[in-house]
């Protein structure tokens, strides 16, 4: 009898959390607010405090566009597309990918500081334009996003012997003589790659989605993955004097893309055995390393609190609970890294809405944020 009331106790405090947690989800996104309030002007331009002229990358304008699908603020949305499409792609999205970096010089004039586009966003761009089209019934997004797709396809993309079609960091500067590339494992979030083959079928998406499998798994063979690698079809992936095998500010993300993809999503499971490794190294030490090296495995140093937040997600999967409060704890003792770190708050704005189930994405990466599907 005693154990009946037990499960019915337990059955009614689990329900009892699963309402409180869909109303949390339900309410404004209180984090996407302050992110908002600190990193993005009035005009849509997510700036990077505290750098050199004050940067803008095409990075963050794509973050922040994807937030703003999640958080249903579609009048953010478009303040970022346009000064997005305004500043990085001369007026036009359509015809020029974005340029990668803006800035503003001592005599308070900005301009692109560097033209040449990075992949990693104009994928993040058309993703969420993509989504966004289909959650807010808007054809202009969907055609915007359409063209995107098919330009990253065309003028980022490469044939690799031995890989396959992979995608390149930009048009121009990483390929040379003699066949050799080098490659970014973070740039490629497979469940994007996954919603572009649905979306556009007569396109080499699944070609792509394998080629990028392979880069992240077999780059990650003592279960952390670098910031950089070198390819060519003798040798595989290697690195050299110029391209290391650390893995720091790049290769968090990887981690944080595999937390975000469903269960039963291609790779999912390959990935969680992956990184296992790291994991352990985590549990071990009570907080995420600042660099990895590929080569051996190890680890040195302690990341940032973003770094930290990046890999709730995957911790959680494993399920260690005390690990993942004492990080949550950390968290809260010291919020001034959300006012003042973008790239911290991007990480944390990330996992924090990934745990929290803001939004998922399924196996064919489709976009659902919690408001589209469970919200009134």
């Amino acid at each position: 009898m005693k154990s009946i009331i037990n499960i019915f106790f337990a059955v009614i405090a689990l329900f009892t959390f699963n309402a409180k947690a869909q109303v949390e989800q339900c309410q404004p996104w209180h984090q996407w607010q302050v992110f908002k309030n600190n990193f993005i002007s009035q005009d849509g331009r997510v700036i990077d405090l505290g750098s050199e002229q004050n940067i803008t990358t095409s990075e963050g304008q794509s973050y922040a566009l994807f937030f703003a699908v999640v958080a249903n603020d579609k009048a953010m949305f478009d303040l970022v597309l346009n000064w997005t499409q305004e500043h990085l792609s001369e007026g036009d999205l359509s015809t020029r990918l974005p340029a990668w970096q803006w800035g503003v010089n001592k005599q308070n004039v900005g301009g692109i500081l560097d033209s040449n586009p990075a992949s990693d966003s104009d994928l993040w761009i058309a993703y969420s334009l993509s989504q966004a089209a289909r959650l807010w019934s808007d054809r202009r997004y969907s055609i915007l996003a359409a063209v995107l797709a098919q330009r990253i396809m065309r003028e980022e993309t490469a044939y690799i012997s031995g890989l396959g079609l992979s995608l390149l960091p930009a048009p121009a500067g990483f390929e040379f003589e003699n066949a050799r590339v080098k490659l970014n494992p973070s740039y490629s979030p497979l469940f994007i790659y996954q919603q572009f083959k649905k979306l556009y079928p007569h396109s080499p998406w699944h070609q792509l989605h394998e080629g990028s499998a392979k880069l992240i798994l077999d780059t990650a063979t003592e279960g952390v993955s670098p910031d950089w690698v070198m390819y060519d079809a003798n040798n595989g992936f290697y690195y050299d004097r110029k391209t290391s095998d650390i893995g720091s500010y790049n290769a968090i993300r990887v981690y944080l893309w595999a937390s975000m993809m469903a269960n039963d999503a291609p790779y999912k499971k390959e990935l969680l055995a992956q990184f296992n490794p790291f994991i352990k190294t985590i549990n071990e030490r009570g907080y995420v390393p600042l660099n990895t090296f590929a080569k051996s495995g190890k680890s040195e140093k302690t990341g940032p609190l973003g770094f930290n937040s990046a890999l709730l997600p995957l911790l959680a999967d494993q399920g260690n609970e005390s690990l993942i409060m004492a990080i949550k704890q950390k968290l809260m003792v010291d919020k001034s890294f959300t006012q003042t770190r973008y790239y911290d708050s991007v990480l944390n704005l990330f996992s924090t809405s990934t745990l929290n189930k803001r939004f998922s994405i399924t196996a064919d990466g489709t976009l659902q944020p919690m408001w589209s599907i469970e919200c009134p």
